[in-house]
């Protein structure tokens, strides 16, 4: 796969309650379903497990294992509570075309009660999935420019933030991924959960387009509004966000902004 093109897919799950078994199978299913209509790169939602079982009992990575090695595509594997090295992280996989588990990017913005439940992340991880890099924001974490900035300058040509947005937020959340794609000039898919009556769904891909004539970038936005499980699938041309991005940082002055 060249690093031009790649076809994103943002898997929006609904979490079944209290039945951790059926969610996670719905999720494999979903996201065999987006490697079976081309996907290069799947993401999945933040809580997408049934959140009343903290942490919990089943694994789920072992799943979407199977269906990276058998399509031989990267998967984010979402964010959910995970016990690892003996402190309850929320933890966001990245599994390679492999099939194994590259790493783990720890949600850095604690948001709520998540504060009292587990341990914040403390750093921002680059994950180099064949011929790009993709860095990862959990949910709340693109709220703040300096994560996004961050990976950007770092390396990453895509970033991916599985979410949880209540349906009042669903706005708000849609600017700040705008907001963060402009600035950073890189594309971002970020998938929501979808459990009435609180949470909608309305998963998104954000890229850019530039105006033939002004040279102006544009947010170019896809957003599946359908109830229910659902896939946003979106072709995101890496190398064009490259050269964006390379312009517009060129006119960085680091030396101000202290």
């Amino acid at each position: 796969m060249a690093a031009k093109k790649v076809r994103a897919a943002a898997v929006q799950v609904r979490p079944i309650p209290r039945k951790v078994k059926e969610t996670i199978f719905q999720g494999v299913r979903l996201a065999k379903t987006a490697a079976e209509r081309g996907a290069d790169i799947i993401v999945l939602p933040e809580h997408w497990l049934p959140e009343e079982v903290i942490p919990t009992p089943m694994d789920p990575i072992p799943g979407l294992q199977a269906v990276a090695e058998e399509y031989g595509i990267p998967i984010v594997g979402g964010a959910f509570f995970e016990r690892v090295r003996g402190k309850l992280r929320l933890s966001s996989p990245v599994i390679g075309a492999d099939g194994e588990v590259l790493g783990r990017q720890f949600k850095v913005h604690l948001f709520g009660r998540e504060k009292k439940l587990a341990k914040a992340g403390n750093s921002y991880e680059i994950f180099r999935l064949g011929h790009y890099k993709v860095g990862v924001l959990v949910c709340y974490d693109v709220d703040f420019p300096e994560a996004s900035r961050i990976l950007t300058l770092k390396g990453a040509d895509l970033l991916v933030c599985p979410s949880r947005i209540i349906s009042r937020g669903i706005g708000p959340w849609q600017q700040y991924l705008t907001v963060r794609s402009l600035e950073n000039r890189i594309p971002i898919v970020a998938p929501n959960v979808y459990s009435p009556p609180w949470f909608d769904g309305h998963s998104t891909i954000i890229s850019l387009k530039q105006e033939p004539r002004t040279k102006i970038a544009l947010p170019r936005i896809l957003s599946t509004s359908k109830k229910g499980t659902a896939i946003a699938m979106d072709d995101l041309d890496l190398d064009l966000h490259a050269r964006l991005r390379k312009a517009r940082f060129a006119d960085r002055r680091p030396e101000t902004y202290n």
